[in-house]
């Protein structure tokens, strides 16, 4: 046990020093980050030094303490996992798509006037992952290819939403948990003065959870994507309902998402409060159409998962939180630049909807367009 013991840990510190002769090597792209280059260079040889530190300790060799060092190692295993998945693939993988999204997420930060550091953006996610964010390293990822696509990208803003709502949550979510807190409350107490099923008390607090562990950062993320970029995150935001739908999910809610449903009422909520009236009558009659054709079923109790009360007070919330750390709204970017990066999406989705043959050709010369402007 202790040569077996010896050799997957051996193993292990050998696995940190080839990513730090990698990362320490010319072909990382000069282009990369500084700081998340050094502070990754930084994490590996810290959990190289650990490895190497409890094999030269004796404890390997110790029957008694097998079980916490088999412990040890899953640690470490993890520790070796987060770093290779979320820097070491980052900067290795660095190149022109990474360059091109670069200067693209600092036209944008120009333009919706936000003020925090800029993200890495990465295209290692995977098409089933499609886009995600990591606050906690600063990066958001995207598929390969993504800087050729349009009607993809006002997804963008909502990972850009994650990194805001980290840092500004208190002031995005004021005044709306005193609110949330009263409605499930008032549930609760509805089933002991109707004498309804018990079981409900549990519904509701199961629900109540869901809201604080994951839909009100989700619902966050929906309505500043939606206040930055405009009717474009609707028509974004259906397109990736289809892909529930198949599986009847549009109504169906989860620990870490609220159902489509709900999202889409909640940019409607946002858009309608910019403004676009007009736009979210066109693309509710989309909305519905859809959901007419798709027949998903709604859960039970459905109302009382995503009342629409709920949902607007949230957006209230939102608003006056990016009001107050002075975002630029998507119509307040329309009067001070003459074409930002939020216009040009929108007018992807405007000419994909009436002028579909030709889409392909047009989405080309705006992308090459793009370029030349950032």
């Amino acid at each position: 046990m202790t040569q077996f013991l010896t050799g997957i840990f051996v193993d292990q510190a050998n696995a940190a020093l080839k990513m730090l002769a990698r990362l320490r090597g010319d072909g990382i792209n000069p282009e990369i980050d500084k700081a998340f280059l050094a502070r990754t260079i930084q994490l590996l040889e810290q959990l190289h030094q650990d490895i190497t530190k409890l094999i030269q300790s004796g404890d390997l060799e110790i029957p008694a303490l097998a079980s916490s060092t088999i412990v040890k190692y899953n640690t470490f295993t993890e520790r070796l996992q987060t770093i290779e998945l979320f820097r070491y693939l980052v900067i290795i993988n660095y190149g022109e798509p990474e360059k091109y999204f670069k200067k693209k997420i600092t036209r944008i930060y120009k333009e919706i006037n936000c003020l925090q550091s800029e993200p890495i953006i990465t295209t290692i996610s995977n098409s089933e992952s499609y886009y995600w964010a990591l606050p906690s390293y600063n990066i958001i990822a995207v598929p390969t290819g993504e800087e050729k696509n349009l009607l993809n990208l006002p997804d963008l803003y909502h990972e850009i939403g994650h990194l805001i709502d980290k840092q500004h949550r208190a002031d995005l979510r004021d005044g709306f948990l005193p609110t949330l807190d009263r409605f499930y409350r008032d549930g609760e107490q509805r089933v002991v003065d109707e004498q309804r099923d018990p079981k409900l008390i549990s519904f509701y607090r199961d629900k109540h959870a869901s809201w604080l562990n994951g839909w009100i950062m989700e619902f966050t993320c929906d309505f500043i994507a939606t206040y930055l970029v405009g009717p474009a995150y609707a028509y974004t935001n259906l397109k990736i309902s289809t892909l529930s739908s198949g599986k009847d999910r549009i109504y169906a809610d989860f620990p870490s998402h609220p159902s489509d449903e709900a999202r889409m009422r909640a940019v409607f909520y946002m858009l309608n409060q910019l403004g676009f009236n007009k736009e979210v009558k066109q693309i509710n009659q989309l909305w519905q159409a859809f959901l007419l054709s798709t027949k998903n079923p709604v859960p039970p109790n459905y109302g009382e998962i995503f009342p629409q009360v709920l949902i607007e007070s949230l957006g209230q919330s939102v608003i006056k939180g990016c009001q107050k750390i002075d975002l630029r709204s998507y119509p307040e970017q329309l009067r001070k630049f003459d074409l930002p990066i939020s216009k040009i999406l929108n007018e992807a989705w405007t000419e994909v909807l009436a002028n579909s043959p030709n889409y392909k050709d047009w989405e080309e010369q705006k992308i090459t367009a793009i370029g030349t402007i950032i």
